[in-house]
C-alpha cells in the first residue's frame, strides 16, 4: 500500500478551513452561547452594525437569506458554466468574469493571479477531457461584512476521458475553499469570486495529468 504524503484536511489560510470552524461550532452549540452572546452585543452597540453578520429583525433574516442564496447561486454557476466548456471552450471567458479582477485561484496544479488570462489557465486543465459533471455541495456561507463573504463546500467531479466509452473517466472529491467580493455592475451589486482553492481529498483512475504541477501565472 502507498503511503500518503498529504493529511485529509491540510491547513488552508481561509476562515472556515479546519480547525477554525470547530472554534464557532462549540461556541455556537455549547450550553450557555446565546445568553453570553445577547450579553456582549449589548455591550457592543457602538460598534457598526452589519444585517448580514447578525440578524436582529425580520428583515434582517430575509436579507441574509437573499445574499446567502447569490452566493450559493455564484458557486452552482460556477461548476455549471465549468462543465459547458465541454460544449465549446470560448465558454471559459465566461467562467473566468465570474471572478473579480485582482483574483487568486489555486488548483492542485498551480497558482493563478488575476482574471486576465484566467480562462486559458483553467482550460489548459479542462481541456483534456470529453465530458465534465462538476458537483458543488454541502454549501456553508460566512459573512465577514456586507462586502466580503467566505464559503466552504464539497467538489465532486467526474471526467469522461473517452468520446464514446462512459464507463472511461478519472474522478476525484475534496474542499473549495472560497472568498467572495460584492462589487458594482452596472445598476446593480453582484458577488463574485475574489479568491478560490481547491483541496483536492481523493481521486480515482488515471487523470491525464491533469494535477502534476505547473508554474504559478498571473501578475
Amino acid at each position: 500500500m502507498g503511503s500518503i504524503s498529504i493529511p485529509a484536511l491540510s491547513l488552508v489560510d481561509h476562515p472556515l478551513s479546519y480547525p477554525k470552524p470547530l472554534e464557532r461550532q462549540r461556541k455556537f452549540f455549547n450550553a450557555g452561547h446565546i445568553e453570553k452572546t445577547a450579553s456582549k452585543r449589548d455591550g457592543e452597540s457602538s460598534e457598526e452594525y452589519c444585517p448580514f453578520v447578525v440578524q436582529k429583525s425580520p428583515q434582517d433574516k430575509t436579507l441574509y437569506l437573499y445574499e446567502r442564496q447569490r452566493i450559493v447561486d455564484l458557486c452552482n454557476t460556477y461548476a455549471y458554466t465549468l462543465d459547458s466548456t465541454m460544449m465549446d471552450l470560448s465558454v471559459g471567458e465566461d467562467w473566468a468574469n465570474l471572478f473579480v479582477e485582482d483574483c487568486v485561484v489555486t488548483y492542485p496544479f498551480g497558482t493563478h493571479h488575476g482574471r486576465e488570462g484566467l480562462a486559458k489557465f483553467g482550460m489548459m486543465a479542462e481541456s483534456r477531457f470529453k465530458r465534465m459533471l462538476h458537483i458543488a455541495a454541502n454549501i456553508t456561507v460566512f459573512f465577514e461584512s456586507d462586502t466580503v463573504a467566505h464559503a466552504r463546500y464539497t467538489c465532486f467531479a467526474t471526467h469522461g476521458r473517452s468520446e464514446c466509452d462512459l464507463s472511461e473517466h478519472f474522478m476525484e472529491g475534496g474542499y473549495y475553499y472560497s472568498s467572495f467580493r460584492r462589487v458594482h455592475n452596472g445598476a446593480d451589486d453582484i458577488w463574485k469570486f475574489s479568491n478560490l482553492t481547491l483541496e483536492m481529498i481523493w481521486t480515482l483512475g488515471d487523470s491525464m495529468g491533469l494535477n502534476e504541477p505547473h508554474e504559478q501565472s498571473g501578475a
